[in-house]
């Protein structure tokens, strides 16, 4: 079975034919959330009419209701690969039988309070795309360079923080 519908590739197809021909005034587009403190450290966020619930663990006196900021970061990663990843696929061709993202990224706590002058800031993110599929591993690998140099998250914090890539076709770790 695969995840990818057959008319999906050429769908993207006539987008890209879309944007190409159009004026740059259309192609800019502006993402946007609206988020409210609801208590303590429980935020809601409206964007484009879904409610995402954000608090933090109970560890560091959270109600644990939702995932932290620094989780939704890290899955947007994950789905923004994904997305771009089987965009790319149904474009190439290539059939798709199952696709997983990992992503995770570490970052020093010591630097919520600015202790010994560490930032918080993420020091590194790594990304491994476990794909299976029954067409050669070089079609995988080129969609997947194109998912790296497509994907509006990865290009943002790719000029930001280090980004690692791992790519896994059928079980096996190929080299991007």
């Amino acid at each position: 079975m695969t995840l990818l519908s057959p008319d999906l590739g050429q769908k993207f197809e006539s987008v890209k034919q879309r944007f190409a021909q159009g004026s740059r005034a259309e192609d800019l587009f502006t993402n946007k959330a609206e988020v409210r403190l609801i208590q303590n450290q429980k935020n809601e966020a409206t964007v484009r009419g879904f409610t995402l619930v954000q608090d933090e663990p109970e560890s560091v006196w959270g109600t644990k209701q939702g995932p932290t900021p620094t989780d939704f970061f890290v899955s947007s990663v994950g789905f923004c690969e994904n997305v771009i990843f089987a965009r790319n696929a149904s474009m190439a061709g290539l059939s798709i039988d199952s696709l997983e993202t990992t992503a995770s990224g570490s970052w020093d706590r010591r630097g919520l309070f600015e202790i010994d002058g560490v930032s918080p800031h993420f020091r590194s993110i790594t990304v491994e795309t476990r794909v299976v599929t029954k067409d050669p591993v070089d079609r995988v690998v080129e969609v997947a360079r194109q998912t790296h140099r497509r994907c509006p998250v990865h290009a943002t914090l790719s000029r930001a923080t280090e980004m690692i890539f791992k790519l896994v076709v059928n079980g096996q770790n190929v080299p991007l």
